[in-house]
């Protein structure tokens, strides 16, 4: 056989993944000669050879695990004769096509090394290789670099240059490889700036609360276990209820406060490492060994996090296998990341700073996810998978675009021809902070994913802070519809173009009408949408602000829904109202000053929460929902557990007729107005305020509330002609997983397919992704 000259060209995540070792070594096995080398534009690699072709399959076939293959090719090329194979340097240019990988956990060689003290990576807090370690947190521009990084710093001793050099080294090309003789260090120091000895794991054992910097910022960090410590964290930081997140020191000692099936295993061990939400075991009491309530006050959950970076394995070595790890960030601003922002903004609420010097390029919070229907749902979307692509096959943007995203849980949207890119996890845009977190990030990011966009689209409400940025930019844009983004972001991750229906259930979006919607059926795709059916308007005073009174919102809807003869025998509920409070609602509900007529889902949840004495005083988005989701999962698995004991007695008739009573449906009405189905819950409240004024507990009364909502919604989506489907699902609401699962087994049941996000949030994190698209049709 003749000898040939093949180049190849490989694009995706093929850079900072061991790549190119990997293609080094192949071709040494294979008697290949010729080079590799990192381009703009992945992997180049010019081959020389007789079984070229095998070559390139086994080149495929046997990728390294971090590598995502996207584009690849191969192509006859002038033969040169080399003697030798190797990997060459580096070329840069202007037109860089390149994935860049996301942050990787450590991997378990890594941990290895750190456990032997002959090693020289013996206890150090930055051990790395090709297969873990940081990735887009540290990356300033492509090619990836440790030029084009932040550890361009510092400069390697001679036994990292020797690893870093040496093609069969693990940590050959590893950008960010050091030790303790050339790389980064720690300091420890006290609220007053005295350096400390150590890494602070006495201080956490004493109850101390420490400011770690991580991957892609600060940490609040004290010992779960103990319940003054997270009490002071809580008041320090004033998060109010919101749930703080616990790193587990291993699987083991996590199972043992959570329920933890398969997947959601696979989730926390996974090289991405996100914090996903498990249900807490519920014979655990305090006296049982369960972490304090303070932790996640009211809610059946916990949010478990594994140690993901080696020094927090090194924290481990403490007597304690629970951490509490919440982002460092004041109440409604953004993640902290700088050392100097550090110890001025967490000032008064950290006692100690451990603190290094390898600077993070791009903020990241963890990623938050959950298990609903057999599938990771995201809560948030940021380190471990930003800035992975969204790769489309059926969508073809013509031009550079920015989609803003919303206003609430933000992340914005680049894409150019037949990739997304979808930024981290911002935060809310209301304060001055997060919007020039905002303005940081994008222009970062276009760096990183290549695209400098020429046009952009945005949510058409005029009083969004990204609204104003938006009129203000000089490029082509179109407002889009909040809702319509939310149905073609879940249609454009299934690479799905034709017309679909989709429910859409969400806390607030403004409407064409300019009412606030958000319990909505919606037809269409990306170039048009029908409204077909939605929650019947009601009153909520105040608007958005009134979101954070959940009673006051029920006295509304139930005053304006309830006959007067069935208003008045409610009087006993409204007790924890005042008498100016109430006299305020009613001069607002006659007048309508300061009301706004609404079809909100996320309102509708909050309303049944306040009016059974769930949540009347909101401390965080969506808190209101989501303890009136625990308090009828907790009475679903009571019930469970119940329905064991009685399949072992002889009384199936008893057993029956209680089960007939948890199941039982709230009434509701469909009717068509303006060809426009309206779901009308006026019997349902006027059922739901009897049961509750007749002593039926709340966590059943919550639980059918769930179930009622779940089959309005399927009921709807028949009564519209979805047949078999598919039927999207998308809106914050969706991560109600009650709500989700039980939607779900009754499309299953009904032989409807069902379309859900997979790799965005079905809330506001993936709106932006939707509005892209939707302006791809227009601009």
């Amino acid at each position: 056989m003749s000898l040939q000259a093949k180049a190849i060209y490989f694009n995706g995540i093929v850079q900072g993944v061991g790549f190119r070792p990997f293609v080094f070594k192949l071709a040494e096995e294979m008697g290949i000669k010729g080079w590799v080398n990192n381009s703009s534009h992945g992997v180049s690699i010019h081959a020389e050879g007789i079984k070229l072709d095998l070559f390139y399959d086994r080149l495929l076939k046997e990728a390294p695990p971090l590598a995502k293959i996207v584009t690849t090719r191969s192509v006859e090329t002038e033969f040169e004769n080399y003697a030798t194979f190797e990997i060459v340097q580096s070329d840069a240019a202007q037109d860089a096509d390149v994935l860049i990988s996301p942050d990787v956990a450590t991997c378990g060689d890594c941990l290895d090394d750190m456990a032997d003290p002959e090693n020289r990576h013996y206890q150090y807090p930055f051990t790395n290789c090709t297969n873990c370690g940081p990735r887009y947190t540290i990356i300033r521009d492509v090619p990836y670099d440790r030029a084009q990084t932040t550890m361009s710093d510092f400069s390697m001793c001679e036994s990292c240059a020797s690893e870093y050099k040496n093609p069969r080294d693990r940590r050959f090309h590893a950008q960010p490889v050091a030790c303790g003789d050339c790389g980064p260090t720690l300091q420890l120091r006290d609220a007053l700036g005295q350096l400390l000895p150590g890494i602070g794991m006495d201080q956490l054992a004493q109850g101390g609360i420490l400011a770690v910097k991580g991957l892609g910022g600060f940490h609040l960090v004290c010992d779960a276990r103990n319940a003054q410590a997270v009490r002071r964290l809580r008041e320090r930081k004033e998060r109010g209820a919101k749930p703080f997140a616990v790193m587990a020191r291993t699987v083991e000692r996590a199972r043992e406060q959570v329920v933890l099936g398969a997947k959601a295993e696979e989730l926390l061990r996974s090289l991405a490492a996100p914090i996903v939400v498990l249900e807490r075991k519920l014979e655990l009491t305090d006296s049982t060994g369960s972490l304090p309530e303070a932790i996640a006050p009211n809610i059946s959950t916990l949010g478990i996090i594994l140690p993901y970076t080696p020094l927090h394995h090194l924290l481990f070595a403490g007597p304690y296998d629970f951490l509490v790890m919440t982002s460092a960030n004041l109440s409604g601003r953004p993640l902290i990341y700088t050392n100097d922002e550090a110890r001025e903004g967490l000032k008064g609420i950290a006692d100690y700073f451990l603190t290094h010097n390898r600077d993070i390029y791009h903020p990241c919070d963890d990623s938050v996810v959950q298990v609903i229907g057999d599938e990771a749902v995201f809560l948030r979307r940021a380190r471990g998978y930003v800035p992975l692509p969204i790769l489309m096959s059926s969508y073809q943007v013509k031009t550079p675009l920015l989609a803003v995203g919303g206003e609430m849980k933000n992340a914005f949207c680049l894409a150019f021809r037949q990739r997304a890119f979808v930024s981290q996890y911002l935060g809310d845009m209301e304060g001055y902070e997060n919007l020039q977190r905002f303005h940081q990030e994008l222009e970062a990011f276009q760096r990183v994913v290549n695209i400098t966009p020429s046009a952009l689209a945005y949510d058409q409400h005029p009083n969004y802070q990204l609204t104003r940025y938006a009129l203000e930019q000089p490029w082509p844009k179109l407002p889009v519809q909040h809702h319509h983004a939310h149905l073609v972001s879940v249609l454009g991750e299934w690479d799905r173009t034709e017309p679909t229906l989709g429910v859409i259930c969400d806390g607030t979006g403004l409407g064409e009408d300019h009412c606030i919607w958000g319990f909505e059926f919606l037809y269409g795709n990306a170039s048009g949408y029908e409204r077909k059916a939605h929650l019947e308007y009601l009153p909520l005073p105040g608007g958005d602000a009134g979101a954070k009174h959940p009673l006051r919102i029920a006295y509304a809807y139930l005053k304006t829904l309830l006959s007067e003869e069935v208003w008045l025998k409610t009087e006993s509920l409204w007790t924890s109202l005042t008498v100016n409070e109430r006299q305020i609602l009613e001069r607002q509900l006659e007048t309508g000053f300061q009301v706004f007529q609404t079809s909100s889902a996320g309102r509708l949840f909050d309303a049944v929460s306040g009016l059974l004495g769930v949540c009347r005083e909101v401390t965080y988005e969506g808190q209101a929902a989501i303890e009136l989701e625990s308090v009828a999962m907790r009475y679903g698995q009571q019930q469970r557990l119940k329905d064991n004991q009685e399949n072992n007695k002889e009384d199936i008739k008893a057993d029956i007729k209680r089960k007939e009573n948890v199941v039982g449906l709230y009434p509701y009405e469909v009717r068509v107005e303006n060809a426009e189905h309206i779901f009308g819950v006026g019997a349902l409240f006027e059922a739901l305020a009897q049961d509750l004024l007749h002593g039926i507990s709340r966590g059943e009364i919550a639980y059918r509330f769930h179930q009622s909502i779940a089959q309005a919604i399927v009921d709807l989506a028949q009564r519209l002609r979805v047949e078999t489907g598919p039927l999207v699902l998308s809106g914050g609401v969706f991560q109600n997983k009650l709500l989700t699962e039980t939607v779900l087994k009754l499309c299953q049941n009904q032989g409807i397919k069902v379309l859900r996000s997979r790799m965005l949030p079905p809330g506001d994190g993936g709106l932006a992704f939707g509005q892209l698209l939707i302006a791809n049709e227009v601009l």
